[in-house]
């Protein structure tokens, strides 16, 4: 400092002597703290590492524990399910309770077999079995065929213009009455 500056301020010289030796102390012991610091924060860090505590290594994703879980769900249900069905089986009557009717005479003969004759008159002509119809509104005579039979079939349109005597397969009205043959049994 200079010595104007000194007088003015009322200081000694001794007492910036002073004060500039505190301050290069402060300096150098400033950086030794610094360093203390930073070897402390090393000798930790070891302290740290050789302690012992280690990433774990074999940890189990999530979609481990759905499996787990789900398998275990599975099996529980079938326990449960058998344990149940057991219950049910022991609390039902069996059927050895139930007494058979008795059979009229006529089974002693059980080993032979008795042949009734067909009547003749059901030989003589086949029944056929028809359906009866009403045409409705958007109704086609393929639309019919495919409801009643199952597929389009070109025989199956032959056969109900034949039953109903139709001309024209495209002259459908609404409220007409078709016959549909099922099927003949002779």
């Amino acid at each position: 400092m200079k010595s104007t500056t000194l007088r003015r301020s009322n200081i000694t010289r001794e007492k910036v002597a002073m004060m500039e030796a505190l301050n290069r102390y402060n300096r150098d012991h400033q950086d030794e703290d610094f360093y203390r610091k930073q070897s402390k924060n090393r000798e930790l860090d070891a302290l740290w590492q050789s302690f012992g505590v280690k990433q774990q290594r074999n940890e189990k994703a999530p979609q481990v524990y759905f499996v787990t879980g789900l398998v275990a769900g599975v099996i529980i249900t079938l326990i449960i399910t058998t344990f149940v069905s057991l219950l049910i089986n022991i609390s039902t009557p069996k059927d050895d309770t139930i007494v058979a009717p008795k059979t009229p005479a006529a089974a002693k003969d059980s080993g032979k077999f008795r042949f009734i004759p067909a009547d003749s008159a059901s030989k003589k002509a086949p029944v056929s079995l028809n359906e009866e119809y009403t045409v409705k509104e958007g109704d086609t005579l393929e639309s019919i065929v495919i409801r009643f039979y199952g597929a389009f079939d070109m025989e199956k349109v032959t056969l109900i213009q034949e039953a109903n005597k139709m001309a024209n397969p495209n002259a459908l009205s609404i409220g007409q009455k078709l016959i549909i043959p099922i099927k003949s049994v002779n």
